[in-house]
C-alpha cells in the first residue's frame, strides 16, 4: 500500500446543525452559514447551505475514518510475538514483485501526467 502526501480539505467546516420540525424528504440542508460581522450587505444575516450527495458521503466517510483507531493493536501484538519467537517469515519474492510493480506504476503515471 502506497501512502501519498495528498491533502484533502474538509468541505463541511463552519457548518452547524439546524433543527426544523418539517422538512421535505429531498431537502439536503444540513447547516447554516453565518457571514462575518463586517459584511458589506447589512440585510444578509444567514444563508442556507445545501450539500451534494457526494459531500454528505465524504463527511460520513471522514467521520468513520476519524472514529477508527490509527493502529491495530491486535495486529501489532501478533507480529511482535511472531518476531520474538522467530516465526515471522518474509516472502522475499513477493516483496520484490511488489516493489517492481510499484515502480512501474509510478513510472507509468509520471509519463502520462508529463504528456498532459
Amino acid at each position: 500500500m502506497k501512502v501519498t502526501d495528498k491533502q484533502y480539505t474538509d468541505q463541511t467546516e463552519g457548518l452547524t446543525k439546524t433543527k426544523s420540525t418539517k422538512k421535505p424528504a429531498s431537502d439536503k440542508t444540513v447547516g447554516t452559514f453565518k457571514p462575518p460581522s463586517d459584511s458589506s450587505s447589512a440585510d444578509v444575516s444567514s444563508a442556507k447551505v445545501n450539500l451534494s450527495d457526494r459531500a454528505l458521503d465524504m463527511k460520513k466517510i471522514k467521520d468513520q475514518v476519524n472514529a477508527s483507531p490509527d493502529v491495530d493493536e491486535a495486529k501489532v501484538a501478533k507480529y511482535r510475538s511472531m518476531l520474538a519467537k522467530g516465526d515471522y517469515k518474509v516472502d522475499s519474492k513477493a516483496v520484490a514483485d511488489r516493489m517492481v510493480d510499484e515502480h512501474l506504476r509510478n513510472e507509468f503515471f509520471a509519463a502520462t501526467t508529463k504528456d498532459d
